[in-house]
């Protein structure tokens, strides 16, 4: 069973956060494919701005209670964050970590 708090989320009877991360991973999934079908630029700013406002506001709130800290729950958070700055323009077949420098961002996992 899970339970279910207002403003946190879900965990499990277990205290596991697995659905809650799956959850929000999934929200941020659908929250990027959103942001890609209305805007037609993909220019670094208006990539960032969206990103910053839209997308990471989602997968780092209340990120304090439920910190992941098996690899699988960090994979699928930073999954989302790996896909959406894959698809910025100029940043398309550049790794992960040289996109966040380029971008001058950090891991979600870095910034929790």
């Amino acid at each position: 069973a899970v339970v279910s708090t207002q403003s946190t989320g879900r965990v499990s009877e277990d205290l596991k956060w697995k659905k809650h991360i799956c959850r929000i991973a999934e929200s941020g999934r659908r929250k990027a494919a959103w942001v890609f079908s209305v805007f037609e630029t993909r220019e670094v700013q208006t990539m960032l701005i969206l990103y910053n406002s839209l997308l990471r506001s989602l997968l780092e709130y209340c990120c304090p209670l439920w910190n992941p800290s098996k690899i699988g729950d960090i994979q699928t958070l930073e999954a989302v964050q790996r896909t959406f700055t894959g698809k910025i323009d100029g940043l398309k077949g550049v790794d992960y970590s040289s996109r966040l420098k380029r971008l001058d961002l950090m891991s979600l996992q870095r910034r929790r």
